[in-house]
């Protein structure tokens, strides 16, 4: 079995390091590599089985193809290193076009979870593509906070830009994760609040998955035989059935621990948890009660960021006055956590030998600045997708093909007739086979969920329609 082939840039990388200040000699480089990873993909993008052998002109390509027996293969060996294998036979070509994607088997799926969240506009974006390999030519292919170069400064700023005028916020630190923007935005409340160790938390809560992070988050699964340090106090979430009930036991927490409580962590779109959210004044009600008791307000955006309409999901929701301290990540290819002066942390208290790759950081600001041209806001892009996903949703009910759902922009989500785990598990397996990658949230009543690009047009969402009717359909049918 030969070895996969890969697009060799170095020879081509050696040539712009040799150009020194040529700057339009070394621009027309970096668009020959743009051209030739063009002229390297499939003509026609859409959802499309493997071919039962590579076909003859992809032979030929930098990049090639397999035969499904070496795709099945590859895939072994991937579970044999790791330990356990891929939830979906995903192994990408490294070729894909705005919400398509060509696995190594020569099918072509339609994105819609973009590696949990990250892929905010799509695959193969040329200027994403430009921006990162400008920076892969730097010095350093990876920063830190001791030793910056200058991709770490401009994102620092583009960032700090975007901040709404109303917020407090004043600072931002960098980092690889969104668990570690997460775990130093906890240490800069304990240090500021010490020696309050309590957090506040939503049942449905999803913070990472480092040791702390996953005591924060709600899910009994992510934290399965690891020990308690009962540091978190829970808090239903918005129940339409019952919206005071939250508060109530809010209020309960703060008159008995009321002194020992640091912060509140809160997702305003429930990730993992479900998809779902709130009104506006059921957080008021929250954040003022929280307020008579210094307790920090710590808006995780891990998942929102860039996907409401609104950079935050809290100037979204008319939130920005309250706001300690926001985390985010994902969309941006890296993470970083957001304070006020009062949570400014002394020095020492968070750092890190990683800040984030430079092609990471410089993607990151191109991302940023793409997304300002006519992306967010009332009559932006990203609003037009929301209607249109909840047209398309609004349709599947009515034809009884699934019971509820819920869209904030570019996230979505539905429920199946039967929302079991098992049920959606089967359900999203059957729709990766179909053409259409998605995964589940939510517990109790689980949901398939689905992180839409911002590039999506409005023919791919007819297509998307076209295999969730096809898929629901047969998977009601097979289930009778």
């Amino acid at each position: 079995m030969e070895p996969i082939p890969s697009f060799d840039f170095f020879c081509l990388g050696s040539q712009y390091q040799k150009m020194e200040t040529k700057t339009d000699q070394a621009e027309q480089l970096i668009q020959e590599l743009l051209d030739l990873y063009e002229k390297d993909l499939p003509k026609k993008w859409s959802i499309t089985a493997p071919p039962s052998q590579p076909r003859e002109e992809e032979k030929k390509t930098s990049q090639g193809l397999c035969s499904q027996k070496d795709f099945s293969f590859f895939l072994q060996q991937i579970e044999k290193s790791r330990g356990r294998a891929l939830l979906y036979p995903y192994l990408g070509s490294g070729r894909g076009k705005g919400v398509y994607v060509e696995l190594l088997d020569g099918s072509i799926k339609m994105d819609l979870l973009g590696g949990v969240g990250v892929q905010v506009l799509g695959h193969g974006h040329k200027e994403i593509q430009r921006a990162a390999l400008r920076a892969a030519l730097s010095d350093v292919l990876m920063q830190g906070h001791l030793l910056l170069n200058r991709e770490y400064k401009e994102l620092s700023c583009k960032l700090l830009d975007l901040v709404p005028k109303e917020s407090r916020l004043k600072y931002v630190w960098l980092s690889s994760s969104g668990s570690m923007a997460n775990e130093n935005a906890l240490k800069m409340v304990r240090q500021k609040n010490s020696p309050r160790r309590k957090i506040l938390a939503f049942d449905r809560a999803f913070a990472g998955r480092t040791t702390l992070m996953s005591e924060i988050t709600g899910n009994p699964k992510v934290k399965e035989g690891l020990p308690s340090y009962d540091e978190v106090l829970r808090i239903p979430f918005y129940d339409p059935r019952d919206p005071g009930r939250s508060l109530k036991v809010l209020k309960s927490h703060l008159k008995r621990e009321g002194d020992n409580i640091g912060a509140f962590i809160f997702e305003i779109v429930v990730g993992e948890g479900g998809y779902k959210s709130a009104p506006r004044e059921f957080f008021v009600s929250l954040f003022e009660e929280c307020r008579l008791y210094k307790v920090a307000l710590w808006a995780d955006e891990v998942q929102t960021f860039l996907r409401t309409g609104r950079f935050f999901a809290f100037e979204k929701w008319g939130l920005s006055k309250y706001i300690d301290l926001c985390t985010v990540g994902k969309a941006l290819q890296l993470a970083a956590t957001f304070f006020t002066e009062e949570y400014k942390p002394k020095p020492g208290l968070v750092s890190g030998t990683f800040s984030a790759t430079t092609p990471a950081l410089a993607g990151g600001l191109s991302i940023l600045e793409i997304l300002e041209q006519g992306y967010m806001g009332e009559d932006g892009f990203i609003s037009r997708i929301q209607e249109d996903i909840v047209k398309l949703f609004k349709e599947l009910k009515e034809k009884s093909l699934i019971e509820d759902y819920d869209v904030f922009g570019l996230m979505a989500a539905f429920s199946l007739r039967d929302p079991s785990l098992k049920r959606t598990q089967v359900f999203l397996k059957l729709l990766f086979q179909k053409g259409v990658i998605a995964l589940s949230c939510g517990r109790t009543r689980v949901r398939a969920r689905f992180l839409i690009p911002a590039i999506i047009k409005t023919e791919e969402i007819q297509e998307l329609k076209t295999v969730l009717i096809d898929t629901l359909s047969e998977f009601y049918t097979s289930s009778v």
